[in-house]
């Protein structure tokens, strides 16, 4: 698998024009609170890339809508469009009643973000028929982009696995598709740089 986290356009030699993000859900990393301060490690290395990504040439970012990773990847989109990155945001769901098992803050942050979007589209109709339905939605988000970022550590296995094997069989027959992970030990790092911007007196752990 072709993974790079220091050079975009290392394997692709041209710039990423459409990137999905991916990774954890918050209850994986033991994340029940918004004011949890990992949050803000992770937005901030998701923002750290996104402007990389943006400076080489990135236009629209793709999520599938997923609590966690994906829904703070895309609140990191919305907030660099109000700074003046004119990044697009694509958010399509595997189905159409995604949300409808959430709380009700939840569901409201969602829609918020599907307000802030500039794609929206669930690929099918209704609500949950089987596994099949995230199968498609991955195949779909692999087809319609040129390179992933996933916060994701091989040491700490959970959903994201999935997606990263099914990279690694897409890569075969689309060598030039590329994943940059964002492990534990980058986010570690993150944490480290906020503590030293903002002072020791700030909590920044996962």
């Amino acid at each position: 698998m072709q993974k790079d986290s220091l050079c975009y356009t290392k394997f692709r030699g041209e710039p990423v024009k459409k990137l999905v993000i991916s990774g954890y859900r918050a209850t994986e990393l033991g994340i029940f609170d918004s004011k949890h301060p990992g949050i803000a490690i992770i937005k901030t290395a998701l923002k750290d890339r996104l402007l990389r990504y943006y400076e080489e040439g990135l236009e629209w970012v793709l999520i599938s809508g997923q609590q966690g990773v994906e829904i703070w990847g895309a609140e990191v989109v919305v907030e660099l469009k109000k700074e003046g990155i004119p990044l697009k945001l694509s958010i399509t769901p595997p189905f159409s009643e995604f949300t409808s098992r959430l709380k009700p803050d939840k569901q409201a942050e969602f829609q918020q973000l599907v307000l802030e979007a500039d794609f929206y589209q669930a690929l099918t109709t209704g609500g949950y028929q089987g596994p099949w339905q995230f199968q498609e939605r991955d195949k779909f988000l692999l087809r319609n982009t040129d390179s992933a970022l996933v916060v994701y550590d091989d040491e700490q296995p959970a959903s994201p696995k999935f997606f990263m094997e099914l990279i690694g069989r897409y890569q075969e027959t689309q060598p030039t598709f590329v994943v940059e992970q964002i492990t534990s030990f980058d986010l570690n790092d993150t944490a480290e740089q906020m503590r030293w911007k903002e002072g020791d007196d700030h909590d920044y752990t996962l």
